[in-house]
């Protein structure tokens, strides 16, 4: 119960911290660190990317998905189905739909074959609100990204995509968080 209250207080911290961004400041943070990020050796090799949809003041993915779409890669947005989160393909011009906790995801029509790949993924974006040096993080509470991580973490390398003021010697964790294997701020790139 301690670990959770110490994680909510982080988390309302830094919320607020992260939402008082103007979107100039949002857009310029955005881009050094995805420039940074498609640059590295984990994006490069990566065949089927699993990014997020931003939402509010979370750092920007489009340039990545652009980028990986425009060099003929597989490109996936998650979905929440139950109490999981899976992912689905994405073109360039897929329509996207307002889903659970009002972000967006990939549309697919009832009658279409599942056509999810989470299994298939080798690379995966995370959001999160406050990180450590140590690659842990603190989500929205929710618990999908950490369940996800701990089925696949022996195939996929996992990346937390970050501002720098994000970033802080640790957090409170408990058993069922998991480590991320890299961290890409505005500033530097860290690997766990």
């Amino acid at each position: 119960m301690v670990v959770n209250n110490l994680k909510d207080k982080m988390r309302r911290i830094m919320l607020e911290k992260r939402n008082s961004l103007s979107a100039s400041a949002i857009n310029i943070k955005s881009e050094a660190i995805q420039q940074r990020f498609a640059n590295s050796d984990e994006f490069n090799y990566a065949r089927i990317l699993a990014s997020y949809y931003p939402v509010g003041s979370e750092v920007r993915t489009q340039k990545i998905v652009s980028i990986a779409l425009k060099s003929n890669r597989l490109v996936a947005l998650p979905r929440i189905v139950g109490d999981h989160i899976k992912f689905y393909p994405i073109l360039s011009n897929t329509d996207l739909i307002v889903g659970k906790y009002g972000i967006k995801e990939p549309f697919i029509p009832s009658d279409s074959s599942d056509s999810c790949v989470s299994d298939n993924i080798d690379l995966l974006l995370v959001p999160g609100i406050v990180f450590d040096t140590n690659g842990f993080r603190i989500g929205y509470g929710y618990g999908y990204y950490d369940k996800f991580i701990a089925r696949k973490k022996n195939s996929i390398v996992s990346v937390g995509l970050a501002y720098e003021f994000q970033v802080c010697e640790k957090v409170p964790r408990s058993d069922n968080d998991q480590k991320i294997n890299v961290l890409v701020t505005e500033k530097r790139t860290l690997y766990f």
